[in-house]
């Protein structure tokens, strides 16, 4: 496969948004091929720092009292709910692709003319316009990096 296209950059903590790219494909293709990727997923610790500011939240949003929510319950939802969340979607000259909700940090929108990835529609060719809308829907540490790659046979 030939690479069309790549792009990447780094995110910050609270960001929640839509990136879009925008690639001129320079002739019809059979297969398509898009790559995206991003680090830091997950906290990789409870600190007290992280147990204090989540249960500010906790009392904010859910009217909690610091009492209702236990030293436990912080770590769990630290270390195994909290998550940086970003998904792809792509459009060909305005048609819909594909979208992938799939919680991976490292996934591929993959097309040919016969299939394509879950949650995708393989197209007869792929040729003109093609639109790849980076989903970001929270960033949960400072300087989380993504690239985005496009690849083409």
């Amino acid at each position: 496969m030939k690479e069309l296209y790549r792009a990447g950059g780094f995110l910050d903590e609270g960001f929640v948004g839509q990136i879009a790219y925008t690639i001129c494909l320079d002739q019809p293709y059979e297969e398509l091929d898009i790559h995206f990727t991003f680090d830091k997923q997950h906290y990789s610790a409870a600190t007290d720092e992280l147990r204090q500011k989540i249960a500010k939240i906790c009392m904010e949003k859910y009217h909690k009292n610091e009492s209702d929510v236990t030293p436990e319950e912080l770590d769990r939802l630290i270390l195994h709910e909290a998550k940086t969340e970003i998904h792809i979607a792509a459009m060909m000259n305005d048609t819909f692709l594909g979208c992938v909700h799939r919680q991976l940090t490292d996934r591929h929108l993959h097309f040919t003319t016969e299939e394509a990835t879950e949650g995708c529609i393989p197209q007869p060719s792929y040729s003109g316009v093609l639109k790849v809308i980076v989903l970001v829907f929270n960033v949960i540490l400072d300087d989380t990096r993504y690239e985005l790659s496009v690849s083409a046979r």
